[in-house]
């Protein structure tokens, strides 16, 4: 399942499982500190998805485990 991801200022993920949530300004279905969560921190994303996360920009990912409610 992919999801949405965006990293705010203060270095919290925020990840959503539509990209129309986001846009419609819903709340994050779920968020963590992206330097100490151990799933985040081992997550395998390309140059591209870093570079435009750390630009604040929202990316479409796998998801890492965080919403094994779906599949």
């Amino acid at each position: 399942m992919n999801v949405w991801a965006r990293i705010n200022h203060v270095g919290w993920v925020h990840l959503w499982r539509q990209r129309e949530d986001f846009e419609a300004a819903e709340p994050s279905a779920h968020f963590l500190n992206g330097r100490t969560d151990p799933r985040w921190l081992e997550l395998a994303l390309s140059a591209e998805q870093k570079a435009r996360l750390e630009a604040g920009d929202l990316v479409e990912l796998e998801d890492p485990g965080y919403f094994t409610d779906e599949t």
